[in-house]
């Protein structure tokens, strides 16, 4: 979930632009001023908007399904720009069109290929919270002696989604449900990335698919069809697949013994469509809930609190986000993500000394991360592999979010000196003589 404004005074609305773009702040008085302004030009235009509206909405929905398969629709150089989400959290893509990712694509070097167990040593650098890129590679490798491993397909696939890499992660969850349909961890992984990519009908689809497998009584008529929709369709799938949610929330309707995976898909359902109080409840919920489930295990729990920071920012609530991402990184202190979105608070709060310290703290643990995973690396191969060759497998497709955001704070603060030293490459330590991390 991305598209963040600086937030400096009071609770944001949307302006008459389309899409998730810029936002405008109103207090009180302006609210009942600006309604009272609505309703006299309502009165003074309703003639001519009678001659016209036929010819008007039809053109306002050709624009607005252009505008939805449109994916650069933001203004250029607005902090509001930046990705607050990092995975599942790029929702403002929307595209009318089905995915087509085609079959997984294979790294050509991969480390773990001679190793015994690669799926358990992919496992283990997950927990340890090690270098995405380096588990990836050994569950890539584990898929490829036993193309049959579900398991393996299923955690490949969250490791690159975790790693910002949606394409393969959704080529992975597709695989592993092809092998098997009803597996409940893909089904929500792959909505979440769907969504993530745009995808909204998909993601709708898949979970309608999901909640049909663990919730089958509720299924009163057949699975919506996979097929190309237009706004309007859309808007009734969503209404659909919302509605039977919530009839499986209704289920447990005891607050504590909530399906915590219920509430995520709720959550999921309703911040696609800006209801950003009702996806704070939901994900709330998921953490509250005593029942477990996949979003709440342990191994995901650092993730949903992400979640939920990600959304309270959206809903201009950027305090209440900071104390979110400050827990996410209690349970996972080398958590970059958070660390990253945790900065994007301070940016929409105005706090741009604080920002700067929180992403170069974010690089900083970048670079153990990658130290540790040359040493788990040398660890299982020994020194059968180049520095390059090792340097190529941890830095695959590494994302520039943090060199981008952080020379805009730099700017915001006037200091195109600290800019200039921003890039791949740059020595963090130079900036600790003026910045805590």
């Amino acid at each position: 979930m991305n598209a963040i404004a600086p937030q400096n005074i009071q609770q944001p609305v949307q302006d008459s632009g389309k899409g998730k773009g810029r936002m405008v702040e109103l207090d009180d008085q302006d609210w009942e001023a600006q309604f009272a302004q609505l309703e006299q030009t309502d009165h003074a235009d309703a003639e001519a908007l009678d001659a016209q509206a036929n010819k008007d909405i039809e053109a306002e929905l050709n624009e607005l399904d252009r505008q939805l398969a449109n994916e650069d629709h933001f203004a250029e150089g607005h902090l509001g720009d930046l990705d607050q989400w990092e995975g599942f959290d790029s929702l403002n893509t929307h595209s009318v069109r089905d995915p087509a990712m085609g079959d997984y694509l294979f790294e050509q070097e991969n480390l773990f290929t001679n190793i015994t167990n690669p799926f358990e040593e992919g496992i283990k650098i997950m927990e340890e919270g090690g270098n995405l890129s380096l588990a990836a590679l050994a569950f890539e490798a584990a898929v490829q002696k036993d193309p049959n491993h579900i398991a393996a397909w299923v955690r490949l696939g969250e490791a690159q989604a975790q790693n910002e890499k949606e394409t393969p992660a959704i080529r992975a969850l597709e695989h592993a449900l092809k092998h098997d349909p009803s597996n409940l961890e893909a089904l929500m992984g792959l909505a979440v990335s769907y969504t993530n990519e745009g995808y909204e009908s998909t993601a709708y689809r898949t979970l309608e698919r999901w909640l049909a497998t663990k919730y089958p009584s509720l299924i009163k008529e057949p699975l919506s069809a996979d097929a190309e929709m237009g706004f309007t369709d859309r808007h009734l799938l969503h209404e659909k697949v919302t509605t039977l949610f919530i009839q499986a929330a209704q289920l447990s309707p005891t607050g504590e013994q909530m399906d915590p995976d219920v509430q995520v898909g709720l959550g999921v359902l309703f911040y696609g469509v800006e209801e950003y109080s009702k996806a704070v409840d939901c994900f709330g919920a998921a953490l509250a809930s005593t029942e477990s489930g996949v979003s709440n295990s342990s191994s995901q729990l650092h993730l949903l609190w992400n979640r939920l920071g990600a959304t309270l920012a959206n809903s201009g609530r950027s305090e209440e986000a900071i104390d979110a991402y400050s827990r996410a990184l209690a349970l996972r202190p080398n958590f970059v993500r958070a660390r990253y979105n945790l900065g994007v608070s301070c940016i929409n709060i105005g706090c741009f000394t604080e920002a700067a310290q929180h992403l170069l703290g974010a690089l900083a643990m970048h670079k153990v991360v990658e130290q540790q995973g040359k040493e788990k690396a040398r660890k299982v191969v020994g020194e059968a592999v180049s520095e390059s060759q090792l340097d190529n497998m941890i830095h695959q497709n590494q994302s520039t979010n943090l060199y981008d955001t952080l020379r805009r704070v730099f700017g915001q603060m006037g200091r195109r000196d600290l800019s200039d030293m921003v890039g791949p490459g740059m020595d963090v330590d130079r900036f600790r003589g003026q910045f805590e991390f």
